[in-house]
């Protein structure tokens, strides 16, 4: 009996977060010459990052990526190859290790979902009494 096909979201293994992060690639692009180009993350999670990259790499290539802002750097590969969007392709990179705290970021819990992470309505408050 073939197995049920699951969505995306049952798959992952860390919660996914929708962020701008300065990074720099570095490594090898397709014709050999050296990569080392900035550019934004589009969503991160604990495994990796989706980014958008002119230089073109290929499924399963490995690279280092490096967080703009604090410096760190983490070994990652290529796993997936999208589409165009404009001068650039969009990657998906899985970190060799596991690194959460690569962003430094508090990720959402596993148990939250929109619903409770809806905004709800403020209650009214008290005025504060001014004393003369």
């Amino acid at each position: 009996m073939a197995e049920p096909v699951r969505r995306d979201a049952e798959r992952r293994r860390s919660q996914r977060v929708l962020l701008r992060v300065r990074v720099v690639v570095h490594g090898k692009a397709v014709n050999g010459s050296t990569i080392e180009e900035e550019t934004l993350t589009t969503v991160v999670n604990a495994h990796g990052a989706l980014i958008d990259l002119a230089a073109k790499v290929q499924a399963g290539q490995p690279l280092v990526l490096q967080n703009r802002d604090t410096g760190e750097k983490q070994e990652c590969r290529v796993i997936h190859l999208g589409p165009k969007q404009g001068e650039k392709f969009q990657i998906g990179l899985e970190f060799a290790q596991p690194a959460p705290r690569f962003w430094h970021i508090d990720f959402p819990p596993e148990t939250w979902n929109s619903q409770q992470g809806a905004a709800r309505p403020v209650p009214e408050t008290p005025q504060a009494k001014v004393r003369p």
